[in-house]
């Protein structure tokens, strides 16, 4: 299953400081089809409670579609927030989002609202997953271990999030045999040491990352994530990014 363009997303952590019409207008034009949406910290946030047509008329005036979405943390009130997680899912289900990041502030907070929050989405046909995050609850393969098991239920999926792993000294492939196919997702940076870098000039053998990931069998997207320290030339290095992966990591080279 070799991948295309259209496997490629774009996250607005690159852009942080860009509202929702500017960076999917910028991110389009340099090539870019897929869009990775917050509900919080991006200028770019969605609002949950607003019509998600709105949000979606504007990708579309773009020829753009979410991808995946971030739902709002389950927070120490575990019933109100899985309740609030689940209308985000409903929301994003809306926007045509296959993959939502189920989120939380504790391992605790993960694990007392998961019950909850699968019930409230079952049969919305969207794949919620778990994300690793240096500095945040799981941050190593043990916090991860300790939420899946702590959760115990197949239908929560993970995200392979090869930046951040690298960050705590986890390789990917250690992720990727860790996580195995219950991997719905994968973020991917190119980095030296915790440092986000131009695609092709870091520690991280990217076209061997999505060659494991095609022989493992998975059929989902990768999301590309720029923070470098010269925040100014971040749109140049995504575009950039596309085109090292178009010719080192997707098939046909030349697409």
């Amino acid at each position: 299953m070799p991948y295309t363009i259209d496997n490629l997303t774009v996250s607005p952590c690159s852009n942080p400081d860009m509202t929702l019409e500017d960076a999917l207008a910028a991110y389009a034009a340099i090539g870019y089809r897929a869009f990775e949406a917050f509900t919080g910290w991006a200028k770019s946030a969605l609002d949950i409670e607003r019509d998600p047509a709105e949000s979606r008329a504007l990708a579309l005036r773009h020829r753009m579609r979410f991808a995946s979405m971030h739902l709002p943390p389950i927070e120490d009130d575990a019933e109100a927030s899985a309740d609030r997680a689940v209308r985000a899912t409903a929301f994003a289900k809306a926007l045509g989002v296959g993959v939502v990041i189920y989120k939380a502030t504790s391992r605790p907070n993960y694990i007392n609202g998961s019950a909850r929050y699968l019930a409230g989405i079952e049969g919305l046909g969207v794949t919620p997953v778990l994300q690793n995050h240096a500095g945040s609850p799981i941050s190593t393969l043990a916090d991860y271990r300790d939420v899946i098991e702590g959760i115990g239920d197949p239908r929560m999926k993970t995200l392979l999030e090869v930046g951040h792993f690298h960050t705590m000294g986890v390789s990917w492939r250690e992720g990727c045999d860790f996580l195995g196919d219950s991997i719905a997702l994968v973020h991917v940076k190119d980095q030296i040491g915790p440092q986000s870098v131009p695609f092709g000039t870091g520690e991280i053998d990217l076209a061997a990352l999505f060659a494991h990931m095609d022989a493992a069998g998975y059929a989902g997207d990768f999301v590309i994530e720029m923070e470098v320290k010269d925040t100014e030339n971040t749109l140049r290095y995504l575009a950039d990014a596309l085109e090292f992966l178009k010719w080192n990591c997707l098939e046909p080279r030349h697409e």
